[in-house]
């Protein structure tokens, strides 16, 4: 039962924050970039660590040098969402079928876990290049803003990860 329970919440949470990463660095989720594509949104955590790169004064290298990252990742990570996307159909298949098979469906769960963790470690490091290109005042303006979000939603996160 607890193979299922892994199963259910992992391919819930693959699919809601793992969409696409095919996103113009100028451009906003849902709206036509400059090649008047729609872009996809990305993972929550790169799209609002994105956002808030944005709000910063970047020189027009700093933006080449980000642009090129965002474009790595989004190669690196484009053949794991189409295997976790085969994964999906997969499921949805073991879930329909006239006996579960419990064993499958763990089998399927542990890929999904192992794709999720490829795609955090990518993301991650990433995410680490593009602070890589940013001046200590550019970082410093981060901070505040990150500062300032958590206040605004009332540290709600504040908590995550510790006992109590």
């Amino acid at each position: 039962m607890n193979k299922l329970i892994i199963a259910i919440f992992t391919t819930v949470l693959l699919s809601t924050t793992a969409t696409a990463f095919a996103r113009d660095f100028s451009g906003e989720p849902g709206k036509k970039t400059q090649r008047g594509h729609r872009s996809a949104q990305l993972m929550p955590v790169v799209d609002q660590f994105m956002r808030a790169i944005r709000q910063l004064e970047l020189d027009e290298e700093q933006k080449r040098n980000i642009k090129a990252v965002l474009k790595g990742l989004r190669t690196d990570v484009h053949p794991l969402m189409k295997e976790a996307r085969r994964g999906h159909l997969e499921l949805r298949e073991l879930i329909k079928a006239e006996s579960y098979d419990e064993q499958a469906v763990a089998a399927l769960a542990e890929t999904e876990g192992n794709l999720a963790a490829e795609r955090i470690v990518l993301t991650g490091k990433a995410l680490s290049q593009v602070l890589g290109y940013l001046t200590d005042e550019q970082r410093t303006q981060l901070d505040t803003m990150a500062a300032e979000r958590k206040k605004q939603r009332g540290g709600e996160h504040e908590n995550v990860g510790k006992e109590g």
